[in-house]
């Protein structure tokens, strides 16, 4: 039974694949297909380019941002020997109308089924879990009445290294190719690396890696020349090469390096056959037969699929819901925790942005996604944005691996996700000993501390950026990031700082407490009086809080201001944090429902910025309604859902839950225009000509935390020190829902009955056949253990 269908696809069945009919999407529609390391992007027309480790700075195969064209990628070309005309399983290059066409994108794999005249054409891509390579898996059959001849060629153009090579004249001429026999392969590599590795000056090293693109049977030809391929003035249209079935067998140093290979295949009717095409990267290239070995059976290549669907199974099994929104189920079990995974923790790359990078707050945010399913993935993250703090607590805003370099800046919330993190970790494992492990500093690698002391040099270098009026500075912003110039002169104060600061203080008191700290307990309980004061005393705005003051003291985010007059991370970390009075709280909170709330879930702030005001920075210079400037930014308009589920506001949290889901949302394609299986990290508001258009998608900090807010503040089954915590607030016509979630090592299966239509609180909980009088349930020793909930 198809799913959610539009004109353009539906979900299939289980959920675990989004089937796309028609390859004229209204932007591209892709996958993220990545094993950790290796990885690539593949769109709904064929488009998209692979890397290794750093999508920037490893970049295999070349391509340029285009949504309109999407006309960079790794192709195929069927030739007709018979008849002369060829065409693309995937639609792109070639552009002939397709008798037939499907794109399924699923978990770690993508598959394109299309027919063009009687040749059917199955095409599956896929990464292998533990080799840096990816497989073209091509099943061909000929549904035609007489013997087909046909040609086919792989297409794409060399990139290796630095993803900035536009300046391809001069890039072209580092690279060189060269033809194995042995191993039916065409061989790439670089005499320079683009990136800053070295000590003797710049861009003076070799790039590291060997590139290869390799079949499973014996070419009958091959082409590294770009020129000789397309032709002179030629397009991939219409490429020379395919044109006259002619592939030159040129390889060397003087080129535009390119990869094509070209296979002869002749298909009795009602038969098939099966090419396999092989793009990968190996530091030796004394290795790459050995890893090809793995994979030229057809029988190696369905089990190395198999045991890619295994590991994504295993990663999305562990947290499971069952309500009644089959969207919410669908989402949340497997398709956002994919993307937060796949896109930006693995790939920490897409289409709308291709970084390759770290951010400190960024992918700490993001690995929350893990606690459900192996805290010990989580661990890894904090140790390793710990290791990118510098011994003052200052840490790197991002870094590149492999370069290990990164940017200082003054953005001044970065570290406290730190301590956040590690708040949110012992609520979920019980295990304060993690705090104690010891990693080293960025600019100190001989200092290793514990990471409880990580956090607290992170937090007093916070205090260190005061104003005189007792509330902390914006610097070159705080989250938001668009605030990037309101205090660069470091006078300029941030409201959500303090209140994000409060909340970080009172959930890092009990760790410190919890290791017998009780000097710095009690030093940030005296902090926190203090900063509540502050807060208290100038904060408010008269109808809700304002956002921040300028270097000059001017403020944004006020009633006094013509534009910008009101953000919402202001509102509800008030609440979220506990920092304000419960009067303010409410009539900011009731502020914010009021110019905030919007079609598709809340505006970051209100009106948006028609002017660029140079005082605030480049959020003001995004068109009005665009991004950060009045668009829903889904990041913040998820801790709305925590904000309002603190309230017990069970109406209000799921309706914006439903109004940010891009499967509601997907279902006016047109409008919406971005992938309807993903969160978009910005979707215009009312300003925008075109309120209610998503982009951003895949490469967002959105994916990690609708799954939080939804599991923890909707579905209310949330971590505790002491156990699971019970607190559904769940719209009234629910009858029941159920969560199978791992914690602690315990798989528990819960059932949540409504027979009494309440909205939120609880009557009775049974665990393992016995009620018990608390709705925390204490962590267990079993494998399983069923619990019922009975609401009223």
């Amino acid at each position: 039974m198809n799913k959610f269908e539009t004109k353009y696809g539906f979900f299939s069945e289980s959920g675990d694949e989004y089937v796309i009919k028609t390859y004229l999407t209204p932007k591209p529609w892709i996958n993220v297909i990545t094993n950790g390391d290796y990885g690539c992007t593949i769109s709904q027309c064929g488009g998209g380019f692979s890397w290794q480790t750093h999508s920037e700075f490893n970049r295999v195969t070349r391509w340029h941002q285009d949504l309109i064209q999407d006309n960079w990628g790794k192709y195929i070309y069927i030739r007709n020997n018979i008849t002369g005309e060829y065409w693309s399983p995937t639609f792109i290059p070639a552009k002939k109308e397709l008798d037939k066409y499907e794109c399924r994108h699923g978990f770690g794999y993508t598959k394109f089924i299309s027919e063009y005249k009687g040749i059917l054409v199955e095409l599956t891509l896929f990464v292998p879990n533990n080799d840096n390579l990816e497989i073209w898996d091509i099943n061909i059959k000929n549904n035609t009445s007489q013997e087909v001849d046909l040609s086919v060629f792989t297409y794409f153009e060399w990139c290796l290294g630095s993803s900035a090579d536009h300046h391809r004249e001069f890039h072209k001429t580092f690279i060189q190719t060269e033809y194995n026999e042995e191993s039916n392969s065409i061989f790439a590599t670089k005499r320079l690396w683009e990136i800053p590795l070295g000590d003797r000056g710049h861009w003076n090293v070799n790039y590291e890696y060997w590139g290869f693109l390799s079949c499973n049977k014996k070419p009958e030809s091959y082409e590294t020349e770009k020129e000789n391929f397309i032709g002179m003035y030629g397009d991939l249209i219409n490429p020379k090469a395919v044109i006259n079935n002619v592939l030159t067998r040129k390889t060397g140093n003087w080129i535009d390096p390119i990869g094509s290979l070209k296979i002869e295949i002749k298909i009795a009717p009602n038969k098939s056959d099966s090419i396999d095409f092989y793009l990968g990267l190996s530091k030796d290239k004394q290795l790459i037969n050995n890893i090809l070995a793995k994979y030229r059976t057809k029988e190696q290549i369905e089990a190395a699929l198999s045991e890619v669907k295994e590991r994504w199974n295993a990663l999305l099994s562990t947290l499971v819901i069952d309500t009644p929104d089959e969207a919410m189920n669908i989402f949340v079990n497997k398709w956002v925790r994919y993307q937060a995974i796949a896109g930006r923790l693995w790939g920490r790359t897409a289409y709308y942005q291709q970084s390759g990078a770290y951010g400190f707050r960024d992918q700490l945010q993001d690995s929350m996604v893990y606690l459900p399913i192996d805290p010990a993935y989580t661990e890894n993250q904090i140790k390793l944005h710990a290791r990118h703090q510098f011994e003052d607590g200052s840490v790197l805003h991002w870094w590149h691996p492999i370069a290990e370099v990164g940017l200082q800046t003054k953005m001044t919330d970065d570290l406290l996700w730190l301590p956040f993190l590690l708040s949110q970790y012992y609520k979920e494992t019980g295990n304060i000993n993690f705090l104690l492990e010891d990693v080293e500093y960025y600019d100190k690698k001989e200092l290793k501390e514990s990471l409880f002391k990580h956090s607290v040099r992170a937090i007093e270098k916070v205090f260190t950026r005061f104003s005189e009026r007792g509330l902390p500075l914006i610097g070159a912003g705080d989250w938001n990031d668009g605030l990037s110039a309101v205090g660069l002169d470091m006078k300029g104060e941030s409201i959500w700082m303090a209140e994000f600061l409060y909340y970080i203080l009172e959930n890092f008191i009990p760790l410190c407490e919890k290791l017998n700290e009780m000097e710095i307990a009690a030093k940030y309980k005296s902090k926190n009086v203090e900063l509540k004061k502050a807060f208290d005393d100038y904060a408010w705005d008269g109808e809700w809080f304002y956002r921040a003051t300028k270097d000059n003291g001017l403020k944004i985010g006020s009633n006094e201001n013509e534009e910008g007059k009101i953000y919402l991370n202001a509102q509800t970390w008030s609440l979220i944090s506990n920092i304000g009075e419960s009067e303010k709280v409410d009539k900011a909170i009731n502020a914010a429902k009021k110019y905030l709330f919007k079609k598709n879930g809340a505006l970051l702030l209100f009106p948006a910025y028609s002017k660029p005001d140079q005082f605030i920075g480049y959020l003001s210079r995004y068109a009005a309604g665009r991004r950060e400037n009045g668009g829903v930014y889904t990041h913040a308009s998820t801790w709305t859902i925590w904000a309002l589920g603190l309230r017990k506001e069970s109406d209000a949290i799921y309706d914006l839950s439903k109004k940010m889901s891009p499967i509601y949302n997907g279902l006016n394609p047109d409008e919406y225009s971005a992938e309807p299986y993903v969160t978009p990290g910005n979707i215009d508001g009312p300003d925008s000509p075109d309120y209610g258009k998503a982009g951003w998608t895949w490469y967002t900090g959105s994916a990690a935390w609708y799954q939080k807010v939804v599991v923890d503040w909707i579905l209310g089954v949330r971590a505790d020190e002491k156990g699971l915590l019970i607190d559904p607030c769940i719209p009234n016509e629910w009858n029941k829902f159920s969560i199978k979630r791992k914690f602690r090592n315990t798989f528990y299966s819960i059932e949540v009955l409504n027979e009494n239509k309440v909205n939120s609180g609880v009557k009775k909980i049974i665990v393992d056949g016995v009620e018990q009088s608390s709705n925390i349930i204490l962590p267990s020793d079993k494998e399983q253990v069923k619990v019922t909930v009975i609401m009223g």
